[in-house]
Formats: C-alpha cells, structure tokens, sequence
C-alpha cells in the first residue's frame, strides 16, 4: 500500500514538472511570436514609408523635368528670336556701312572738284571735316579771324554758292582759361559759340545761304591740345567745319 501511494506521489511529481516545462517553452514560443509580429509590423511600415517616399520622388522627378523642359523649350524659343533680331541688327549695320559709304562717296565727290581751291576732307575719330588751307584759330578770348583765315573762308563760300545743297556745321572750341571780370563773354561756351558764329557770318556775307549752315560751340569740352601749354592752348582755340547729315543728309532733298 505504502508503494502505492509513493509511486502516485511520484507519477504527480512527475506531471507537475513536466506542466511546468510546456507553460514556460510556451511563454517563449509566445514572446518570440510577438517579437516576430512586431518585427514585421516596423518592416511593413518601413516598406510602405519606403514606398511613399518613391512615390513623392518620382513626382518631384516627373515635376522637375516637364519645368526643364519647359524652360529648354523657352530657351530654344529665346535663342532663335535672338537668332532673328542678330540677323535683323546685322541687316541694319551693314545698310549704316552703305550709307556711310555713301556719305563719303557722296561728299568726296562734291569736294574733290574743287581740290584746286585748298578745301578737302579730313576723316577725325569718326568724324569728318572740311579742312581749309588755313586752320581757324585765335588769339586768347577772341573771336577775330586773321587775313589768311578770310581768304581761305571765301574759297568754301565758293565751294557752297556752288552747292547750294549742300549743308554745313560749324564748330567753335576754347582752350581751359576762364574768363576775367569784364570780358566780352561770360564763359567759353559763349566764346565757342560766338566763334563758330563769326565764321558762319563771314560765309553768308560771301555768298554762302543760311539755310546751308549751322553753329554749335563745344566750349572746353574737346581739347586737341594739352591746356598746360601755350601751344596746346592756341590749338584749342579754334573752329571746324563738318558735315552736318543731322539735318537729313548731307545734301537737302
């Protein structure tokens, strides 16, 4: 009897450990299976973030490139305005070169037939100039023009009673000396003025109309001569003779 009972107290020992062993390999099973749940939950929403973010890239792409685009097709459309206007400016430069050319053609022309009368033409940082044998220059503040200065002046009186079309500008200049207290002019624009002047009036009381003349006085504003000098300054006293196509040619209609 004594046997019996301790092979029962025995067989429950037995029992009771191995219900301990399956409860705690459960446990395990169980903790490893959440473990693994949650594992894959962060990887699926890793993948969906992953998958969301390839999304907003390749719109971000899509939207870059139809704007490049956009923009190359602009550039291509600005480039060949450009194109067209390059072609347009280049069209206008050589008809000013004609022109130009023809100017020069133009006022050869006039003045080569009277190359005996000591007149001809002068091209000067762009512009050009009617020379005469005589240079115009004066003596500090004055605008009186000497013997020689007259004769030479006749000869383009001449030369314009000739030509009755064809259209002058005068130009008077100073030196950089101001004026004293009580000289004839208030400044050297007055005195530049006044030169070209006198020139223009001795041409019309030769002959010359006064339609076919025009004055301007530059002042100080263009020396030729260096101011420190004496002789740089009585180069600078002086007045030139242009063309004027500013008045819509060299010759009137």
């Amino acid at each position: 009897m004594r046997l019996i009972v301790k092979l029962l107290i025995f067989t429950l020992a037995i029992g009771s450990l191995q219900s301990c062993v399956s409860k705690k390999k459960y446990d395990e099973l169980l903790a490893a299976k959440e473990a693994t749940d949650q594992a894959l939950a962060e990887t699926q929403a890793n993948l969906k973030a992953l998958e969301e973010e390839k999304a907003a890239l390749e719109a971000e792409f899509n939207a870059t490139k139809d704007e490049l685009n956009g923009k190359i097709s602009a550039l291509e459309s600005s480039v060949s305005s450009m194109e067209s206007q390059m072609g347009q400016l280049q069209e206008k430069l050589n008809m000013t070169e004609s022109e130009l050319k023809a100017l020069k053609e133009e006022i050869n022309g006039i003045f080569g037939a009277y190359a005996d009368s000591g007149l001809k033409l002068e091209e000067s940082d762009g512009n050009l100039y009617v020379v005469t044998d005589e240079s115009l220059n004066y003596a500090s503040g004055s605008t009186r023009l000497s013997k020689d200065e007259k004769s030479a002046l006749a000869e383009l009186a001449n030369t314009l009673k000739d030509n009755p079309k064809l259209q002058l500008m005068v130009v008077g200049h100073t030196d950089d000396q101001q004026m004293i207290e009580g000289a004839a002019y208030r400044d050297n624009w007055d005195l530049s003025v006044a030169r070209a002047n006198a020139v223009v009036r001795y041409l019309i009381k030769n002959g010359a109309s006064p339609e076919q003349l025009t004055i301007a006085g530059r002042g100080e504003s263009m020396p030729v001569g260096d101011n420190e000098t004496a002789e740089g300054r009585e180069k600078n006293r002086r007045s030139v003779i242009q063309p004027n196509p500013s008045l819509g040619g060299l010759m009137k209609q």
